[in-house]
């Protein structure tokens, strides 16, 4: 069935009025803007992903529950604004139609951005990842919450399907291999990294400005599609691919005055930013317009933050980045 009667199809097992539906946007699902006769707003997911490399195990029921029961605890726990998971009729979070899984949420008003363009942003942004891990520091989830582990099994297949990319001619040799000398260089790294309740937890997994949306300044995220646990830093990392070098400092300090930072956090920021950087690639493997600007990509990042991580440069506050 085509998206669109696939969500029809699933919002009529929720006890709500539809008066439209507008598709949004299809990355890791197909998302659909709902209104109800009350003009509340809602999130329709259809998880089906357009991204071929992506793994299927984001999309099993059992761990699309586990993202809504979080959800649910931060609404619950928190005073921040993220979107409020809905149950289904018969009380449930997935809502099965045929073989296809779709959930709902409601929808976080506010402006979204392509990318950070003041510093209150970033500040406010910084609050905002603090408080989710101040959350999960403490948070224990129940015995039944399954969400993927950013672990050397991932990286690991990341770097193969690069080289595959490689052997079918659409990256160069000689990057990849930059790119797979540094991913085993932050690999071991974090194979030695302590996990406690203040390293370690259950993390958004992609705080970027498009998965952001701001109300009077204040930063509050949407898009819990990646949560998974990962060490906490991981956070930071992946922000740091839309923050320029010159600013990344500040915006540590910013996250450390509300959760407590390691010593080393510089090292371990390095070292996870490069093995998600290689996941992201993974992803972008598998995007329809892949051929187009994949190998410039993977070009700039080995010569530049790959490059100078192999060779025992740090590269969190110096330098190009890759996307200039």
């Amino acid at each position: 069935m085509d998206n669109a009667i696939i969500a029809q199809h699933a919002l009529a097992q929720y006890d709500i009025n539809v008066v439209s539906v507008s598709p949004i946007a299809q990355s890791g699902a197909a998302v659909f803007k709902v209104e109800d006769h009350q003009g509340l707003l809602y999130s329709l997911r259809v998880h089906e992903s357009k991204i071929s490399t992506i793994e299927k195990m984001w999309i099993s029921p059992d761990v699309l529950d586990s993202e809504l029961v979080w959800l649910d605890a931060l609404n619950r726990d928190t005073g921040l604004t993220v979107p409020v998971p809905k149950r289904n009729r018969q009380g449930a979070y997935v809502t099965q139609v045929g073989d296809m899984n779709c959930t709902m949420l409601s929808w976080v008003t506010g402006e979204q951005k392509p990318y950070f363009t003041n510093k209150q942003e970033m500040k406010s942004t910084a609050v905002m990842t603090a408080a989710l891990h101040q959350h999960a520091s403490k948070w224990q989830p129940p015995s039944s919450f399954i969400r993927p582990t950013v672990n050397r099994a991932r990286i690991q297949n990341a770097l193969d399907l690069l080289k595959q990319a490689v052997r079918e001619g659409l990256l160069d040799a000689n990057d990849v291999q930059i790119l797979e000398a540094a991913g085993e260089k932050a690999m071991a790294l974090l194979d030695t990294l302590p996990k406690n309740n203040l390293t370690w937890g259950i993390l958004h997994g992609d705080i970027i400005p498009p998965n952001i949306v701001y109300v009077d300044g204040v930063a509050n995220s949407i898009d819990f599609g990646a949560c998974g646990f990962g060490f906490f830093l991981s956070d930071l990392a992946i922000t740091f691919c839309f923050i320029h070098p010159n600013t990344r400092q500040q915006y540590i300090d910013w996250y450390g005055k509300h959760f407590p930072l390691p010593n080393d956090y510089v090292v371990q920021i390095e070292a996870l930013f490069i093995a998600f950087r290689l996941i992201m690639m993974r992803n972008a493997l598998g995007m329809p317009d892949a051929n187009n600007w994949l190998p410039m990509d993977v070009q700039k990042s080995a010569s530049r933050e790959f490059g100078r991580y192999v060779n025992g440069e740090g590269f969190l506050f110096l330098g190009t980045p890759f996307w200039e």
